[in-house]
């Protein structure tokens, strides 16, 4: 056989070996990425609620993986933002919209019980729910890696939301993070 015969099916050898790489692992999922600019009116599914902390055109990109073991790996990546400064994040249970509010409260994989608080440390947990915190560079870029033991089910977050600080971690106050100062939707 000539070597440029011999070409065309090795090509289409790695190409297959290269699909079933790429393929999700046996019980995985396919992964989840969203991204956009922010602005006000969150033309690009990005908002922006309080662009002197949050600039307009500020990127906001979050991927969520889920492996076949069970873990969820969710990252987070703001471009442009206000330089040298402490974000919160974390995944929301609603879509964004242009009322700041409109992503409800944080996605907790284990709902706290009726008459309990969103802010105890039982619930609110970088466990149970998906905590983002970042701190952005000289050029206003940071990123966030979350891995959590689990993976959505029927119910799934449906955002990322940006806060004005780092997340409180006392009983109490636990998973508080200031404002909402931006909103990404996501399809987990």
């Amino acid at each position: 056989m000539k070597p440029s015969s011999r070409i065309p099916s090795v090509a289409l050898a790695t190409a297959a070996a290269l699909a079933v790489l790429a393929a999700p692992a046996s019980g995985a999922s396919a992964p989840v990425r969203a991204s956009g600019n922010a602005s006000v009116g969150g033309a690009s599914g990005a908002y922006t609620y309080d662009p002197a902390q949050l600039p307009v055109g500020a990127r906001l990109t979050v991927e969520a993986v889920y492996p076949g073991n069970g873990t969820s790996v969710i990252t987070f990546h703001l471009k442009g933002a206000a330089a040298n400064r402490d974000y919160g994040a974390h995944a929301h249970v609603a879509s964004c919209g242009s009322d700041p509010l409109a992503a409800g409260g944080h996605f907790q994989f284990r709902p706290f019980p009726p008459g309990g608080s969103a802010a105890d440390p039982t619930y609110a947990n970088p466990v149970n729910e998906v905590w983002l915190d970042l701190s952005t560079n000289d050029d206003g870029n940071g990123h966030a890696k979350a891995v959590v033991p689990w993976q959505p089910g029927d119910r799934r977050p449906m955002s990322v939301v940006v806060h004005a600080m780092h997340t409180a971690t006392a009983p109490g106050s636990a998973g508080t993070a200031g404002p909402r100062l931006g909103c990404l939707s996501v399809g987990f």
